[in-house]
């Protein structure tokens, strides 16, 4: 639509690519960079310099299409201090002056381009806001002192009940396996969404403990439905799903097969544990993050690796 002959399909996949790498995943990236747009930035130009070497032919195209890409960084949430009406003005005249692009009497490439951006920025917000509820409460608090970018979630409820029922009875009912398993729908979207807004806004650091229901390895489908909801890269780096030790050990080859498929694990231990074999200590090492409760014997063990 831009670049109109001159776009090059190939080059621009290849761009694109680097560009979702740095931009949603923070991978490839040089994190001394400090300053988000400017970190993506570096490696599109680095990307850009490896193809140019390797197509020398096609340097014109590639140094084309790198330069358009500080735009996108308005169209995708990196950069606000430009309304994006503005920025498409801009591009409409580089059209012009840079690429040789002369319009025709019907052109209407700015109001087009307009549209186009800001239909697709309503969608992505849209769909992030379908995840709001008052129904329903997520609160997140720091797992120690130590891990200060790691949150547990809390789940609750926000609405009243019959007054026959009191807070300890819908406690209990909260709990059992059915409910705990059927939160997590709720559960997953909505830290889902909050882990979104943080990637949007080039925040990378921060990652979620959620609870995890091992009676669901006993429903097939239903475990499917749920973990579909976090089944995306970036989901997968900013979720922990938490279990505890002994349900660990009596579900391993269903946890390792959900590892495999990209899902990360927080294992939490207990005060009644015994010392960790050596057997156990080398599985320590297939988890995220090992909470270990203050009255585990294993607390000071220093080959429990990951530890908080």
């Amino acid at each position: 639509m831009i670049l109109k002959s001159k776009y090059d399909r190939a080059i621009t996949d290849e761009l694109i690519e680097t560009y979702i790498d740095a931009r949603y995943y923070n991978s490839g990236v040089d994190d001394s960079i400090k300053i988000f747009y400017r970190r993506i930035y570096d490696s599109l130009k680095k990307k850009a310099q490896k193809m140019i070497e390797e197509k020398k032919d096609d340097r014109e195209a590639i140094e084309n299409c790198l330069y358009l890409f500080q735009y996108f960084f308005y169209f995708d949430f990196v950069r606000s201090n430009i309304p994006i009406e503005e920025v498409v003005d801009v591009i409409s005249e580089k059209r012009i002056s840079k690429f040789n692009l002369r319009p025709s009497e019907d052109d209407n490439f700015s109001f087009e381009l307009k549209n186009l951006v800001r239909s697709d920025m309503d969608e992505v917000l849209d769909y992030i806001d379908t995840f709001d509820t008052d129904e329903f409460l997520i609160e997140y608090s720091r797992i120690n002192a130590k891990a200060t970018n790691v949150s547990r979630v809390e789940f609750d409820y926000n609405f009243d009940f019959p007054e026959i029922f009191n807070r300890d009875m819908i406690e209990e009912t909260f709990v059992t396996d059915i409910i705990a398993e059927d939160k997590l729908f709720v559960e997953y979207s909505m830290v889902t969404a909050n882990a979104l807004r943080e990637v949007l806004a080039g925040n990378f650091k921060r990652v979620y403990v959620v609870d995890f229901a091992t009676s669901l390895f006993s429903k097939a489908k239903k475990l499917e439905q749920i973990i579909e909801i976090i089944n995306n890269p970036m989901a997968q780096e900013k979720i922990l799903l938490e279990v505890k030790f002994h349900d660990f050990m009596e579900n391993k080859n269903n946890i390792f097969k959900l590892m495999k498929r990209g899902f990360k694990f927080c294992l939490k231990t207990s005060g009644d544990m015994k010392q960790f074999t050596n057997e156990e200590l080398q599985l320590m090492n297939l988890f995220s993050i090992v909470v270990v409760d203050v009255e585990d014997t294993n607390k000071e063990n220093s080959k429990v690796k990951k530890a908080l």
